[in-house]
């Protein structure tokens, strides 16, 4: 996911309409993991910017969409949370592979919107919506020439 809020139509598809879903997504994960990219990229370095991160973290972790779903979920945010530590470690390598790897993943948060989809509509809802937020990761992230921006 690579918008600080989903488009409210797209949003209304991936969850099939659940309102609860929708507000996780929206208005808890999508700003907290855009909060964390600028953490990392320097963007937000003042104390009380992390500190207000860290908060939000709280409020993420205890939704009650995650609640519900935590079992699904947790597993799933601890192998995204060390995939992104892979694509920061490596996006500036001296091995272009690593960069390439870094740059192709480095959107890998967005699998929480697909695991959403397939919460609220099943695999093949879920397989729908995966293919398009791909897409639009990698349109959001490169230019018309495929570099990285």
């Amino acid at each position: 996911m690579n918008r600080v809020q989903l488009d409210e139509q797209l949003l209304q598809r991936v969850t099939c309409g659940n309102a609860e879903a929708a507000d996780f997504l929206a208005n808890h994960w999508s700003p907290y993991v855009h909060e964390i990219d600028d953490i990392i990229d320097g963007d937000r370095p003042a104390p009380e910017d992390i500190l207000a991160t860290f908060a939000r973290a709280i409020e993420v972790y205890s939704h009650p969409f995650y609640l519900r779903h935590m079992a699904e979920l947790k597993r799933l945010l601890l192998v995204i949370n060390n995939l992104y530590a892979d694509t920061v470690a490596w996006e500036k390598s001296s091995e272009a592979w690593k960069r390439e790897f870094a740059d192709h993943n480095r959107h890998c948060g967005m699998e929480i919107v697909v695991a959403v989809a397939q919460i609220c509509g099943g695999y093949e809802h879920a397989r729908r919506i995966s293919a398009e937020q791909r897409e639009i990761c990698y349109h959001d992230h490169h230019d018309n020439q495929g570099k990285a921006v």
